[in-house]
């Protein structure tokens, strides 16, 4: 695919299966953060959560202990869910492989001088400490995750821009391609690691970042 940099000045990228090839970990860690629980009920809640690409790891536990689980009082059943899970899923992020030429890719619109943001349904902090470690922070002027929502994250990278037809954001999930159309971004999806399946027709689609001809 070429794609003309000169039409875009700003680039929103999600995380896992954009930037990280992180979705099938993210996945193993939702069954594994539930160990206790019945396997068909832990079986829907991956469906579940497959679907819903992009929403908090927070929000995912509460549908399950809520709408799965039927459960009133919950709060600290989703703590510890979140506890496990966090516990399983930091380490590997730390090592996880890049989504193929996204490396590449990111450090080419920095030597453009194209302004790059993450948005993210991951948790922020957890996201800042990642890139930090693996020293790609610098590739992008905000890094933004929850608990603040991805339409919540879009109007901060907004609100001192006034060129929304100008921005592009790569994503995988429902989610993503939603936000985009709401704020009409152009929208790129990329598939090689998504989990999302009843994909609109007509999308721009890549494989990964080596699909481009920068």
């Amino acid at each position: 695919m070429q794609v003309d940099f000169k039409n875009f000045d700003f680039f929103v990228f999600d995380c896992d299966g954009v930037i990280l090839d992180s979705n099938l970990l993210k996945t193993n860690a939702f069954s594994k953060s539930l160990p206790e629980y019945p396997h068909e009920k832990v079986s829907k809640f991956i469906d579940y959560h497959k679907a819903n690409g992009g929403i908090s790891r927070y929000k995912k536990f509460d549908h399950f202990f809520k709408e799965i689980m039927q459960i009133e009082h919950r709060d600290d059943l989703i703590l510890q869910a979140l506890r496990n899970y966090e516990s399983y899923i930091f380490e590997k992020l730390l090592s996880c492989n890049f989504v193929p030429g996204v490396e590449k890719f990111l450090n080419h619109l920095k030597r453009l001088g194209k302004d790059a943001y993450v948005n993210s349904g991951s948790s922020e902090n957890e996201l800042l400490k990642i890139f930090r470690h693996r020293k790609i922070d610098n590739l992008f002027c905000n890094v933004l995750g929850s608990p603040s929502t991805k339409k919540e994250n879009m109007i901060k990278i907004l609100e001192k821009r006034s060129d929304y037809e100008k921005g592009l954001f790569f994503g995988d999930s429902k989610i993503d391609f939603e936000v985009a159309h709401q704020f009409f971004l152009n929208f790129i999806f990329v598939k090689g690691f998504s989990e999302w399946k009843d994909i609109p027709d007509k999308l721009v689609t890549i494989n990964d970042f080596r699909d481009i001809n920068f």
